[in-house]
């Protein structure tokens, strides 16, 4: 999404938000309309495939429509939906029996790599292969990958809807982006290279 797209859509969520909480409550299908598909991409990232995405996604949904009220636009308003998706998946966890730790990995940070990553991620082949990339990554580095370079969020937005450090944020793209094209290293324009002491993810 460029830039400027997502100035746009800034914009038109904003007057949906303000319609809402004006009174019409149809303006919240448009809301749901711009983010079901965007909310349940985010669930996979989050949980991988799972067979209650669709349900989780309608939580989501509920919560949403049941909270919208009270959004007080001190964030941005994805970056409000995200995290409101990363509680309701912690909570399924939770519900599973397991302990909510959505993002625990193992391994440290990884050393600098001067790498222009974004640049030959462009450059590498799309669909299938790039998919297939990502899901490979771990939960944590499918999601900053899929704010960060599909919903063009801030580091800052990004920390706060996954709620870790920003350090945690910039560390954790950068490893992303590595592994990325360390696995897509085949697609990837001539001579690019790629530091094969980078930790694997």
């Amino acid at each position: 999404m460029e830039n400027t797209d997502r100035k746009e859509l800034t914009a038109l969520e904003n007057g949906l938000v303000a319609r809402f909480r004006g009174g019409d409550e149809a303006a919240f299908a448009g809301l749901a309309e711009l983010y079901k598909d965007r909310v349940h991409q985010f669930i996979i990232c989050i949980l991988g495939p799972d067979r209650e995405a669709e349900d989780i996604a309608q939580e989501v949904f509920i919560q949403m429509y049941g909270s919208l009220a009270g959004f007080r636009g001190e964030a941005a308003f994805c970056t409000w939906v995200y995290a409101l998706t990363r509680n309701v998946c912690r909570h399924r966890l939770r519900a599973r029996g397991r302990d909510g730790a959505l993002f625990a990995e193992a391994g440290g940070e990884k050393s600098d790599t001067a790498l222009s990553l974004e640049n030959s991620f462009e450059a590498a082949q799309t669909g299938a292969l790039v998919r297939a990339a990502v899901e490979a990554l771990s939960p944590l580095h499918r999601s900053v990958i899929f704010l960060s370079c599909w919903e063009q969020l801030s580091y800052e937005e990004i920390a706060a809807a996954l709620d870790i450090p920003v350090g945690t944020v910039r560390s954790r793209i950068h490893n992303a982006m590595t592994a990325l094209a360390l696995k897509l290293k085949p697609a990837l324009a001539p001579g690019f290279e790629v530091n094969n002491n980078e930790m694997p993810v």
